[in-house]
């Protein structure tokens, strides 16, 4: 009996704008410790990052990558609450416990769906409702809405298109009529790129709300959001 093989769909590409971006992808604002894919193509070195969203039937697969040729140690460490911004390394072991770690997975030969998604071999998708929000408080406000319920930090996606700068985030909403989960893109208009790589927020009865961009996660009494700089964001048009 012949066994029938299933072809791999690649994963929807996101072409990260450059190191430090996705290092902060990888490790701000996460506790746990990351894997992290490292592969050549066509004689580039790739760095990748494999993670899926819940998306209309099922889940869309997201393949996050930066071409970098550097990374020749085993650990990545890095840290976003000194008073000077980030700070990150190439590191031999993952025991300072003033950083979190991801660890490279060095992979021999690249998988084809991965080396299709580089190349922009993808399928075409179902795009995600849209949503434009008026100010980067309302933002703010789904975000800290949804890491709260969900206990995870989502980043924000910052990209450039028709000259003007986006920074949204997609959310599944789940069972929608007969679909697993209806995502929607909230996002934000801007004339200028964010100027750092963080939102801080804060809220009381005194003194209102307040969001603003920062270098750094170092004072504890703010909800901090992430800014992912990409060259595009393929499911957003």
């Amino acid at each position: 009996m012949a066994v029938t093989i299933m072809k791999i769909k690649p994963p929807v590409p996101v072409e990260i704008l450059d190191l430090k971006n996705f290092v902060r992808l990888a490790l701000a604002l996460s506790e746990s410790h990351q894997i992290i894919w490292s592969m050549s193509n066509k004689g580039e070195k790739i760095l990748a990052l494999f993670t899926a969203y819940m998306y209309w039937d099922g889940d869309i697969p997201l393949l996050s990558f930066i071409r970098e040729t550097n990374s020749k140690k085993p650990f990545l460490a890095y840290k976003s609450n000194s008073s000077n911004g980030e700070e990150y390394q190439f590191t031999e072991s993952a025991d300072d416990p003033r950083y979190v770690y991801a660890s490279f997975i060095d992979i021999k030969k690249i998988p084809k769906p991965f080396r299709e998604s580089i190349e922009c071999k993808y399928p075409v998708l179902k795009k995600p409702m849209l949503v434009e929000v008026e100010n980067l408080l309302s933002l703010i406000r789904i975000l800290l809405s949804i890491s709260v319920r969900e206990d995870t930090n989502f980043p924000l996606w910052h990209f450039k298109r028709d000259g003007t700068h986006i920074i949204g985030i997609c959310i599944p909403f789940e069972h929608y009529y007969e679909a697993d989960a209806i995502p929607i893109f909230f996002y934000l208009r801007q004339n200028k790129p964010p100027s750092h790589p963080f939102i801080r927020y804060y809220a009381s009865k005194s003194s209102g709300e307040k969001a603003e961009y920062v270098n750094n996660t170092s004072d504890s009494k703010f909800f901090y959001a992430k800014i992912i700089s990409v060259k595009d964001f393929p499911i957003f048009s």
